[in-house]
């Protein structure tokens, strides 16, 4: 159903108010033992705050991926914990007493996979697994999280609300939840894109829809196993505003603008002397630099590459990416997921465990913390942390290991805190004056205007197009009060385009960029 025509809707989204200290085991003499296995644990500058076993989630074997869901109406955080035959899902929201509360189980008639990925778009979760074994398609799952609200604690099963069909099976699912689209990566059967991107338009999580494949003969067979997708805000001025992917394609990085899903635009394509498997990257949060993996590296290359690498990527200009360093942990471990969260990396290197590594200085990387999941061996090279999870309102990093289960940890001087989301008289007042991005962006035909007051002031808030006319006036000198505050804006009159979002207080002049599509 398509929204009236500059339909506006001004809301309060409450702020985040701590309650009680997470409490856990602390690294001692670089030890911490699980209390849950009695198992002894190489750590360094971490605490343990819960240990979920295999068992205890469902008998989950083969742990793989794993993603995580805050919700916004509720204090409820989630962990969503991949496995051969489904997902578990973890109730986190008090990081030191993890629960398991739900299975996701796998699509009907489908057999188990070494390979399951998660990621979420507002309340919604979608799963990809690559398992060509059986007749039966798995496609995407598409599952409604916010039934979880208010659980007691009994177990349930979630069914997806729809199963988009457009591929059969994918290695890999990537989610720009500014512009509201997925891309399936790794893909087969259907619409598979020959392995590349394959976008999906979300924006209604119950009827996803096929939006365009990207596939770059630049690189290796144009296959991408991995990706991130954003809306680039970062140095490069020729592309800011447009949504660019940043995909790992076996032999090399490739850099795609993808604002246009019909005709993406080829940017940046990069590889190095030694490459094996470009498996994964990241951007830092300025966008300015890209940490990027090779998987078989150290495992093909042992002479060569004696200890876990990460390559470090200017891309300051989107079409000229340039390697800037490597960077050397202290072991041989294959490397496999990694994140960035402010000036952390969070690296899961299968059998040595989580590292985390202080970026601020990208061309001089440090250790931070470390924490070794799988302690029995360092011969099982396929063991130990396939994936972790930073980004938990709590503060604390969910760690998925096979065959140890889910660990929860907290980085030394860090606050891992249960989280509640407060009412008006409790909510903690913003600082100052902030017009947020967007979402999504771009958009069609609707988009969330976002900003933020420290006290109630008179607020006037305009849409302007790229000639500077004004199209539409969203807060007209209106007296508003202090908080965050949203408006759901209606463009089905106007073309496709870029357009000026406008905030005025007696404090300033803030703008943002918006690119309708349609």
């Amino acid at each position: 159903m398509r929204l009236p025509a500059l339909l506006l809707s001004i809301l309060f989204l409450g702020t985040i108010a701590s309650s009680a200290q997470a409490q856990g085991v602390p690294c001692v003499a670089g030890k911490v033992t699980s209390m849950s296995s009695g198992e002894q644990h190489d750590c360094n500058a971490v605490t343990l705050l819960g240990h979920v076993l295999p068992e205890n989630m469902g008998q989950a074997t083969g742990l793989n991926d794993i993603w995580g869901w805050s919700d916004s109406e509720s204090p409820l955080e989630v962990v969503l914990s991949g496995w051969r035959d489904g997902v578990s899902v973890i109730d986190v929201t008090n990081p030191a007493d993890p629960k398991y509360i739900a299975l996701i189980p796998k699509t009907a008639g489908t057999k188990g996979s070494t390979w399951r990925d998660i990621k979420v778009y507002g309340h919604h979760a979608y799963i990809v697994s690559e398992n060509d074994s059986g007749p039966t398609p798995y496609g995407v799952q598409v599952i409604d999280l916010s039934v979880l609200r208010g659980h007691t604690g009994d177990r349930t099963v979630l069914l997806p609300v729809t199963t988009y069909y457009g591929i059969q099976f994918a290695h890999n699912i990537v989610i720009n939840e500014e512009s509201g689209f997925a891309y399936a990566v790794g893909s087969r059967g259907a619409q598979s894109c020959g392995g590349g991107l394959h976008a999906i338009d979300i924006r209604i999580p119950e009827a996803p829809t096929f939006a365009g494949c990207i596939s770059d003969a630049r690189t290796s067979r144009g296959y991408t196993h991995d990706a991130q997708c954003v809306m680039y805000k970062g140095p490069d001025q020729d592309h800011v505003g447009k949504e660019v992917c940043f995909s790992s394609n076996e032999n090399a990085i490739s850099i795609v603008d993808v604002t246009d899903k019909a005709q993406p635009n080829f940017l940046g394509v990069a590889s190095y002397a030694s490459a094996q498997y470009v498996h994964q990257a990241w951007l830092s949060e300025d966008q300015k630099y890209l940490f990027q993996n090779d998987e078989l590296d150290e495992l093909r290359l042992p002479n060569l590459v004696k200890n876990t690498r990460t390559m470090v990527w200017d891309v300051a200009d989107l079409d000229d990416p340039v390697l800037l360093t490597e960077f050397f942990s202290a072991n041989t471990s294959i490397d496999h997921n990694m994140y960035v969260k402010g000036n952390l990396l969070y690296q899961s290197n299968y059998i040595d465990g989580l590292h985390v590594l202080d970026v601020s200085n990208p061309s001089a990387m440090t250790e931070k913390a470390f924490f070794d999941t799988h302690p029995p061996t360092f011969t099982s090279v396929w063991d130990g942390t396939w994936s972790n999870y930073p980004y938990l309102r709590s503060g604390a990093i969910a760690v998925n290991s096979d065959p140890g289960g889910l660990y929860i940890v907290c980085i030394e001087g860090q606050t891992c805190i249960s989280q509640s989301v407060g009412t008006d008289e409790e909510a903690e007042l913003p600082q100052s004056v902030s017009l947020e991005p967007a979402y999504p962006n771009p958009f069609n035909p609707t988009t969330t205007i976002r900003y933020a007051l420290p006290h109630a002031m008179t607020v006037r808030i305009s849409v302007s197009d790229a000639l500077g006319r004004e199209v539409a006036v969203l807060v007209n000198g209106s007296q508003v009060e202090a908080g965050s505050h949203s408006i759901l804006f209606d463009a089905a009159a106007l073309t496709s385009g870029t357009y000026l979002v406008r905030l005025e207080t007696e404090l300033g002049i803030e703008t943002k960029q918006i690119v309708l599509l349609k």
